[in-house]
């Protein structure tokens, strides 16, 4: 289930008046804040569940909308309140809520090609995450609320468009929208009870691929990430010839020590793999990350970019 926890901007762009009688999708919500809506959910497990692994994807997916104008072009900002990965949309008509649903599942889709292109994952296995997601999201509430956190990030989303229109060119195309989403998915971020900030992009991602991925049993960290990756590369058949095999087994035994003890069991046969020739640069640059949850949240600081 989406829930759009719409800002007043947002509100008044889904609002209609006809014959003088206001008609919108926009509902009372049943708790006053998202916090609370989350907390009450499920014993406090947050969507995408299988982070808390639990066993149904029956909780919500909260995201917070807003509406900004620039130059006479409405923009709809649309940011996942877990990750903080907003996605900048064109608005539709005042009123047409089927458009901005169709709108949104489509840019969502685009944004998720776009966030995995850079990471070389199976094409088959991406398109199996959309069709799940379509299973298993396609319900939408719509309510009047807003967060004071959530909203200072998306103030500064807003800052960014306006600036980018004005000193560059209108986002209109859909490659523009992506690649302006997936710049301010880079920006920095930090949350009340983060110690350190984290890059919404790669929390977003990893959100994704815990939440949709069709192996129920995988849990995707950013070390398996990392090394699943690693291996993609390897087996495109574009390493040097005449490395020594012993040499590349001995590489790829040490990468697979960088697994988290509960997912090792991933990388089994990975050091069988043949004509696998490994970088030893690569290799070096893989480093150990610890993951943590804590009342099934995500704790962004092991999304952290290395420094």
């Amino acid at each position: 289930m989406w829930v759009f926890n719409c800002t007043k901007a947002a509100v008044e762009l889904f609002t209609t008046t006809v014959k003088g009688e206001k008609r919108t999708c926009v509902e009372t919500p049943p708790h006053k804040t998202i916090t609370e809506a989350i907390e009450q959910e499920k014993d406090g497990v947050v969507f995408p569940n299988r982070l808390g692994q639990t066993d149904a994807y029956d909780t919500d997916w909260h995201w917070l909308v807003h509406c900004v104008s620039v130059k006479r072009q409405k923009y709809l900002l649309v940011m996942d309140y877990n990750t903080r990965y907003c996605m900048t949309m064109l608005a539709p008509k005042k009123g047409d809520v089927a458009s901005f649903v169709n709108d949104f599942e489509g840019h969502l889709y685009l944004n998720i090609m776009g966030i995995t292109a850079p990471h070389n994952m199976d094409v088959k296995e991406v398109a199996e995450s959309l069709e799940a997601c379509h299973e298993l999201g396609n319900g939408a509430v719509f309510y009047q609320r807003n967060d004071r956190s959530a909203q200072a990030h998306i103030n500064d989303v807003s800052w960014r468009v306006e600036r980018h229109c004005y000193e560059d060119f209108m986002l209109e195309e859909e490659e523009d929208l992506l690649d302006f989403n997936l710049f301010t998915g880079e920006i920095p971020r930090r949350v009340k009870g983060q110690k350190d900030h984290f890059y919404p992009v790669q929390a977003f991602l990893l959100q994704w691929l815990n939440a949709f991925a069709r192996d129920s049993e995988k849990t995707i960290t950013p070390n398996l990430l990392e090394t699943r990756n690693y291996f993609q590369v390897l087996s495109k058949n574009n390493v040097l010839d005449g490395v020594n095999n012993n040499a590349a087994d001995a590489a790829l035994a040490e990468l697979l020590k960088s697994l988290p003890a509960d997912v090792a069991h991933l990388g089994e046969g990975s050091l069988n793999q043949k004509n696998a020739k490994p970088s030893a640069e690569k290799n070096k640059d893989v480093k150990p990350k610890d993951v943590k949850h804590k009342d099934n949240v995500i704790d962004f600081s092991a999304y952290q970019k290395k420094r």
